[in-house]
């Protein structure tokens, strides 16, 4: 997966010219906006056509609600109901998912080094955040999300 740390469709699309799979950082920002910020979820679809509009392939970019490079979403919004629906817009929307080791225990770690937190003295599969999100991958499978197109229902604040 390419990287390039930048919100603007048009100038990480030009990357794709050179390499397929990239993390989709423009909709990190509107996932970051709408789910953190409170901003309107209308800027979701909103997205969606920039993105069309400016990569060859949108379901080759990742999407991602945390990663390495930033403070975790957890440590700029402390709101888990806020966070399990940034996880699971993630885990459900066009494009390769991405879940950062530790979103599913609830890592709240600030920026590099501190969101690097360790998962082996932690890992707890009965913590309420992995358990929802191994819900969301059963229903993702039992969907058959991989093997079918992504089609938006609905938008609205």
């Amino acid at each position: 997966m390419g990287e390039n740390f930048n919100g603007n469709d048009g100038y990480v699309g030009d990357y794709q010219k050179y390499i397929t799979a990239l993390f989709n950082y423009p909709m990190y920002y509107t996932i970051r906006d709408v789910f953190m910020y409170g901003k309107s979820m209308r800027t979701i679809p909103q997205r969606w056509s920039s993105n069309l509009a400016s990569f060859k392939d949108v379901d080759a970019l990742g999407i991602f609600v945390d990663n390495h490079d930033n403070a975790r979403f957890l440590n700029g919004k402390g709101d888990i109901r806020l966070f399990k629906g940034a996880i699971a817009f993630s885990l459900c929307a066009r494009g390769i998912p991405f879940v950062y080791y530790g979103s599913e225990q609830g890592f709240g770690g600030g920026n590099d080094p501190y969101n690097r937190e360790v998962l082996w003295r932690n890992f707890d599969r009965n913590s309420d955040m992995f358990k929802f999100t191994q819900a969301i991958n059963r229903a993702r499978k039992a969907q058959g999300a991989v093997n079918n197109a992504f089609a938006e229902k609905w938008a609205d604040d």
